[in-house]
């Protein structure tokens, strides 16, 4: 029996173009270091700072972003809003210690696919990241409850 076709290894220019905006440094460079192993994705850019972040997106028009929700200089949403109309085949995952339904709504309202919070785990986040880079929406386990305790409050 003939085997199977060997699937063609990603290039350099099929892998989706990333930016990560986290004001921890430690945080920033684990992700960052986390997915350069992985031949899908490619870090373009990375900043600590909300206002830098905004020039570092439009400049580099990444396919991807990972962003923290609370930044210095801008909040994740302010940068949402002032370069998503710019950069609409961006896709968005909020990742953040905060996952308050107001900062869950504002960030989907400005934008953002997917919102994975930080005690999740990196499993749930790259299921995260993988998930919006294929077009999808996704929420991580806590984010998830709390929309289903909103949507159940609500109805």
């Amino acid at each position: 029996m003939p085997s199977p076709p060997v699937p063609p290894a990603l290039s350099a220019t099929s892998a989706k173009r990333i930016v990560i905006i986290e004001d921890q440094t430690a945080i920033r460079e684990m992700l960052a270091e986390i997915l350069r192993i992985d031949p899908a994705y490619k870090i373009v850019g990375e900043s600590g700072d909300g206002q830098q972040a905004c020039q570092l997106c439009l400049d580099l028009k990444p396919d991807l972003l990972v962003l923290d929700a609370r930044l210095p200089g801008l909040s994740g949403v302010d940068i949402l809003r002032r370069i998503g109309k710019q950069l609409k085949s961006m896709r968005v995952l909020v990742f953040s210690a905060y996952e308050s339904p107001a900062l869950v709504r504002e960030m989907l309202e400005a934008g953002a696919h997917g919102f994975v919070e930080k005690t999740a785990g990196l499993g749930e986040f790259k299921k995260g990241l993988e998930t919006i880079a294929h077009g999808g929406t996704y929420f991580g386990p806590g984010v998830a409850a709390l929309l289903r305790t909103v949507v159940a409050n609500t109805s």
